[in-house]
């Protein structure tokens, strides 16, 4: 039996302590503060846990994936510190204490935005330059890439602003999640499966379990929009409500949006039964991303 509790926060200090080894030298000294400052704020750390969980469950990564998980939570911690701009959702809280603009100004904000995004992906080609990691190193790069990009992320983000205040199909609901949220979550599966050298039929089928985590993980975001507090989530409640954006529980109501997590959780399931390799870790990471408090 995983103690998943034990295994999270083990990994979340792992990640913890190389995110900041990772910090330029040499940069100006408020941007290097922002970004600390930002990276202190900690964060479960959920998708870097998900790529170095993938390449143990595959059996075949090394040390060295390390890199891959913190680019794939610095392209995260990126898009939250955008995502809480003025321009965007607005936001004057994020992990219980003030967002960076309302630290360091917009200006500064944005910049350490960049300045994550683009140090990710000199993290991954100093993997690259690792023996034995070129070709990873490319195929990573497209995916996160294409993950934080206009046909993930920021385009998510895009169709998510267009959205507020208009009525929406669940199909449309759907895109965005899987776009805003869904992408970036499967994207550091992968990319721990492109790591430990996974098969074609194992990408697919981790790719299956990540998509349907992933939306799982937006709605229950939208569900704690509603049903949660400022203390235990870390950030305003309701204001997704008072925006009028488009979320699962606006459209289906609180109990059928709940019930579409059963059903993702357990599709997320059935893809890990049929993969070749121990699940029970990923398994047990999928429980606690889907039947979480924050």
């Amino acid at each position: 039996m995983i103690d998943i509790d034990a295994y999270l926060e083990s990994k979340r200090e792992l990640v913890n302590r190389s995110l900041f080894q990772f910090l330029p030298v040499g940069a100006p000294s408020v941007l290097t503060a922002a970004m600390r400052y930002n990276l202190e704020a900690g964060g479960k750390r959920l998708r870097p846990v998900l790529t170095l969980a993938t390449t143990e469950a595959i059996g075949a990564g090394n040390e060295s994936v390390i890199n891959i998980a913190c680019a794939v939570e610095m392209v995260h911690t990126y898009s939250l510190i955008h995502d809480d701009l003025p321009a965007m959702d607005d936001s004057d809280l994020r992990r219980g204490v003030p967002t960076c603009h309302k630290v360091y100004g917009e200006a500064v904000a944005v910049l350490t935005g960049d300045a994550f995004l683009t140090l990710a992906f000199d993290i991954i080609a100093r993997y690259g330059l690792i023996e034995g990691n070129a070709d990873k190193a490319v195929k990573i790069s497209a995916k996160l890439a294409e993950a934080a990009g206009t046909r993930g992320m920021i385009g998510g983000q895009v169709f998510d602003l267009l959205a507020e205040g208009k009525d929406l199909a669940l199909d449309d609901v759907e895109k965005i999640a899987s776009l805003k949220t869904g992408a970036l979550l499967k994207a550091a599966v992968t990319c721990g499966a492109i790591a430990a050298g996974a098969s074609k039929n194992q990408l697919k089928l981790l790719e299956e379990f990540a998509g349907s985590i992933g939306t799982a993980f937006q709605i229950i975001d939208d569900l704690l929009d509603y049903e949660g507090t400022c203390e235990e989530i870390g950030k305003p409640v309701g204001s997704d409500q008072a925006r009028l954006k488009a979320t699962y529980p606006a459209l289906l109501g609180i109990e059928k949006a709940r019930a579409k997590t059963e059903k993702l959780y357990h599709d997320a399931l059935e893809a890990l039964e049929k993969l070749d390799c121990p699940t029970e870790l990923l398994a047990a990471l999928a429980h606690k991303l889907v039947y979480r408090a924050n």
